[in-house]
């Protein structure tokens, strides 16, 4: 499968792949953030985004009248955010597409018994029976380049959760890479069936711009 938007080279499967391999050997937050940024601005984004996490998280624990049982973690990566999601759900299964970004989160939550990391790809993504009480999504869609893999994605997570999470760049300060497509909330709303929107709030990062949105999903959402 390969994509082509707004005029941007064809980028196949294999290459971003690759990318994400590539961007696995770098040293730090650069691993997984704009390898341009400086440690101090990247580690301050970092836990800026892991206090969203925790406020949305804390209120889908209102809406359930409990914390989450089972928590979903899409696109973990090298598991920045995975111990605030596991401070806010009893058990946390996370995945993501990169190996050797799974082997650094292993070592670096190995001290969370209670994370489960598995290496899949979201559009592949089993539905869970029953679904998840909570889903995590940070800056992850925006690297699904190929449409018709995205529309895939947003179903299979609206599948498999009541409750999502979801943070991503609608406004960059630089030109996003051919690797990234900024899309605005309306846009993944209209792939997300029967999402509803509960929390919405700008997270600003230097001028770097995102939303983050509490979507509620209903129980025919399949």
């Amino acid at each position: 499968m390969s994509t082509m938007t707004g005029g941007l080279d064809t980028v196949s499967d294999e290459e971003v792949a690759l990318e994400w391999r590539r961007r696995a050997t770098r040293s730090g937050l650069r691993r997984v953030m704009r390898a341009s940024q400086p440690d101090t601005l990247n580690t301050g984004v970092t836990e800026l985004t892991r206090a969203v996490v925790a406020d949305q998280l804390g209120l889908v624990t209102d809406r359930l009248g409990h914390r989450p049982r089972h928590t979903l973690e899409i696109g973990c990566g090298i598991g920045r955010l995975t111990p605030t999601v596991a401070e806010h759900s009893d058990r946390v299964h996370a995945i993501d597409m990169t190996p050797a970004m799974l082997d650094q989160a292993r070592a670096a939550c190995a001290h969370l018994s209670t994370v489960d990391f598995a290496h899949t790809r979201l559009d592949r993504l089993p539905t869970p029976r029953p679904r998840f009480d909570a889903a995590v999504c940070v800056w992850v869609l925006m690297h699904v380049l190929d449409e018709d893999q995205l529309a895939e994605s947003c179903r299979r997570i609206a599948a498999s959760t009541r409750y999502l999470t979801l943070v991503e760049y609608d406004r960059a300060h630089v030109p996003v890479s051919r690797w990234s497509r900024l899309r605005p909330l309306e846009h993944y709303l209209r792939l997300l069936p029967g999402g509803e929107v509960v929390d919405e709030r700008t997270v600003d990062y230097g001028g770097d711009h995102s939303f983050a949105a509490l979507i509620a999903f209903p129980e025919t959402a399949r």
